[in-house]
């Protein structure tokens, strides 16, 4: 698994361990929910854990705990930007421990939990559903580029050709024509029109040089080049192969603003993430009865994840898992206070698999084996 700072994050979460519990929470702020029901579900699902929490010293750290979520979310007064927010708090101490994370898209629910280990599981969908990409705008004359990253997007840099210079106008040879006055020739526009193709063609290849070396900088799991015609091909043949995908898509958004672009990039994510967990799905129903296979099933792939031979978990990020044995039923890997589907996802983090949530028609095909699959190493 590449060592990036979400990947990092989530190993420093996976490992974090605390007798005293760590308080795991999830808000999904909604600006549109005029009555508050995050609040209330955060407040609620608070007071409900503070209700099963000891006297004294352990409700003394609870209740410390508890009031930096009140801090960072109150009733009234300002809130933090983001459409959502992960937590981890550790109940110990006049000042917890506590790991912060914000973004613009939410998680699937509110939601607050105690366990001795983080719940990572929401961190994981999010990470799938906002992936970190560059966003490349090209024009003839214009290259807009920019970082996508969990619904949050910034421009990097703005390149724009200068088409009006000394050079262009030397082009211009102008002639009398009897009876008409001066005017160009058509020779004068022909050369300018050459040279002005000519100029864009090294623009345009110039600045996708700059691009490429941008895009091996920051490790973008996906580049998405948008430009009309043979633009965004041409441009993006001329960013070349190197880290992560690149794809192109039929919109003029040189001109747009911050907000649309991101809109249209969190479209383009979707539509390249479904994708993706169909070929996942797919190679999953292939490696049944091949060698080296697939674990199919909760039950079976917490074994197999517990040896460390997956290495990919795909699963229907919408299922509950109730259905299957309890955890302290299957293999025993030193996370059986956890649930099952939160087993899993920490599984693969700790064994360096590849994670992948998957909803609609990819995770239609995994019912029959209880929301989850993965793909064996050996």
């Amino acid at each position: 698994m590449e060592q990036t700072e979400r990947t990092e994050l989530l190993r420093r979460l996976i490992d974090w361990k605390s007798d005293a519990g760590i308080l795991t929470v999830y808000v999904h702020l909604d600006p549109g929910d005029r009555g508050g029901g995050w609040s209330i579900a955060l407040r609620e699902q608070l007071h409900e854990l503070e209700e099963q929490t000891a006297p004294h010293a352990e409700r003394r750290a609870f209740e410390a705990a508890a009031g930096e979520v009140f801090e960072r979310f109150p009733e009234k007064g300002a809130l933090p930007e983001g459409r959502g927010h992960a937590g981890f708090i550790e109940l110990g101490g006049k000042e917890p421990k506590a790991v912060w994370r914000s973004m613009q898209i939410g998680p699937r629910r509110t939601e607050v939990t105690r366990s001795a280990r983080p719940y990572v599981r929401q961190l994981v969908e999010l990470f799938a559903e906002g992936p970190h990409v560059g966003a490349v705008l090209v024009s003839a004359d214009r290259v807009r580029l920019l970082d996508w990253s969990l619904g949050a997007i910034r421009e990097l840099e703005d390149w724009e050709i200068t088409v009006f210079s000394p050079d262009w106008r030397e082009s211009k040879a102008d002639r009398a024509i009897p009876g008409t006055g001066t005017r160009s020739s058509a020779s004068g526009h022909d050369q300018f029109s050459q040279r002005l193709d000519a100029n864009r063609r090294r623009f345009l290849h110039e600045v996708a040089s700059l691009v490429a070396r941008e895009r091996a900088k920051r490790l973008w799991q996906h580049l998405f080049v948008f430009g009309v015609e043979d633009l965004a091909r041409g441009f993006a043949a001329g960013v070349g192969n190197g880290v992560g995908s690149v794809h192109t898509a039929q919109h003029d958004l040189v001109s747009s603003k911050e907000p649309d672009v991101a809109e249209r990039v969190r479209a383009e994510v979707l539509e390249v993430t479904t994708s993706q967990g169909l070929e996942l799905v797919g190679e999953v129903e292939e490696a049944i009865g091949a060698s080296p296979g697939a674990a199919l099933g909760a039950q079976e792939t917490l074994q197999a994840l517990g040896e460390g031979r997956v290495r990919h978990l795909v699963f229907n990020a919408e299922h509950n898992f109730e259905s299957v044995p309890p955890a302290d039923q299957v293999y025993d890997d030193g996370r059986g206070d956890l649930p099952v589907g939160e087993r899993l996802v920490q599984l693969a983090v700790a064994t360096d698999a590849g994670v992948t949530p998957v909803h609609g028609e990819p995770a239609s095909r995994l019912a029959a084996h209880e929301g989850v699959a993965g793909l064996l190493r050996y």
